[in-house]
């Protein structure tokens, strides 16, 4: 794939900066490749817009949100959460980051999965429903009514704490639950006269062009009561992100992932998942040529691992080994910790381990940035794969070509 895309580097590292470094350098042109040229201000606009939460934001938002509620709430009362939705889904993710805070370790607090097995009911209970957005609120009504309508009356009362959320949808919840979501995380559509993402009154350019693209990411509305999609689940016209995925309520040129089309932020976390899959398949391709046909420097940088057989000696790549390689590799390429984290699985402590084994073996700078023998290394393996690509490519192209034979017979007509 060529990029050709004209955008500065101090507009990309402000994009970078303003989506909180979830996503790199790199994403960010391959997504600005899905438009025309004449069209990449208005892309440019709508990135410069979008807002982003990363695991730290909502971890502190869900702490902040609990401890203020339990400060709130009568003292003798115990505490029951449940996420939102069915297991997998958004609700069950915030769970594992209400997990990780200091607030959900407390005595009165007990996390559950769902409201059919909970003892002594005749202790005074307050409700918590946790999720990370509400959109249009249609999702949250139907599980209260499914789920939480017929146990409503054993508890004194119901909250629901979510990271953000669209104001309309917000008010729509507020019919059944206490909402806390801080004021600065509810949001108005984005092409609405009261919102001003792109100036007051100034949005109809900025609407056409997230709508005609649109138009060939998500299917048409099948009748006329029901509500268009194309700029978000029931055109909520959403301009919100986080670093798992991203919620349908937002602008699907952002997450769709259709042949054709390359998403920004994906929006199930099994496109994610698949994005990283073939990263890390295409590393180990790589690290394989490297192990055929590389340097002695590479080898015994990259393949410390060593296997003894009889006579025979063999050496191979292990867990620490990929690990280095995908580090130098992709951040190069401009990815960050997060990123490289997200695509290689591994937790942030492990990458902090990883960088030191690098600062250890020379490869490094404390702050992760490539001493000479590490640019050394780097160079040396992008010339050795670039030459096996190219050797692969004549391969073929030889295969392939129709050669001309010239057959003259020994012998013609019984004759030699």
């Amino acid at each position: 794939m060529t990029l050709d895309i004209e955008i500065d580097n101090i507009t990309l590292d402000i994009l970078t900066t303003r989506l909180k470094k979830i996503v790199s350098q790199l994403d960010i042109l391959k997504w600005l490749h899905n438009f025309p040229k004449s069209e990449h201000n208005f892309a440019i606009d709508i990135l410069q817009n979008l807002t982003v939460y990363t695991t730290d934001d909502i971890e502190n938002i869900l702490n902040d949100s609990f401890s203020d509620l339990i400060n709130k709430i009568p003292a003798t009362n115990q505490i029951i959460v449940i996420p939102l939705g069915k297991f997998g889904k958004s609700g069950s993710m915030i769970s594992y980051f209400f997990q990780k805070t200091s607030v959900s370790k407390n005595k009165i607090i007990h996390l559950k999965s769902s409201l059919d097995n909970i003892e002594d009911i005749s202790k005074p209970y307050s409700l918590v429903i946790i999720d990370d957005f509400i959109g249009t609120g249609s999702s949250f009504v139907s599980f209260f009514n499914e789920k939480i309508s017929v146990h409503k009356e054993n508890f004194s009362e119901i909250h629901f704490i979510g990271i953000a959320g669209m104001d309309f949808g917000v008010n729509e919840v507020k019919k059944y639950a206490t909402v806390h979501i801080p004021k600065s995380n509810i949001f108005k559509k984005a092409f609405s006269s009261e919102a001003s993402y792109f100036g007051y009154r100034n949005y109809k350019e900025h609407r056409e062009f997230c709508y005609k693209h649109g138009s060939k990411l998500v299917a048409p509305k099948k009748s006329k009561s029901e509500k268009d999609n194309v700029l978000g689940y029931g055109n909520s016209q959403s301009l919100v992100s986080f670093s798992y995925g991203t919620p349908n309520n937002t602008l699907p040129i952002i997450w769709a992932n259709k042949e054709g089309w390359i998403p920004l932020i994906p929006r199930f976390s099994v496109d994610r998942i698949s994005n990283s899959k073939n990263l890390r398949k295409s590393i180990s391709h790589e690290l394989s040529i490297l192990r055929e046909f590389g340097s002695d420097q590479l080898k015994e940088t990259f393949f410390s691992f060593s296997v003894e057989r009889g006579k025979r000696h063999f050496t191979s790549v292990n867990k620490i080994d990929f690990s280095i390689y995908s580090i130098i590799k992709l951040s190069r390429k401009k990815y960050t910790s997060v990123s490289i984290c997200q695509i290689l699985g591994i937790l942030h402590k492990d990458y902090e381990a990883i960088i030191s084994e690098c600062v250890t073996k020379g490869i490094m700078n404390i702050d992760g940035t490539l001493t000479l023998f590490g640019l050394d290394l780097y160079n040396d393996a992008k010339k050795c794969i670039e030459s096996r690509k190219r050797y692969s490519e004549k391969d073929k192209q030889d295969y392939y070509r129709i050669r001309e034979v010239n057959y003259l017979p020994k012998i013609f007509n019984g004759k030699s």
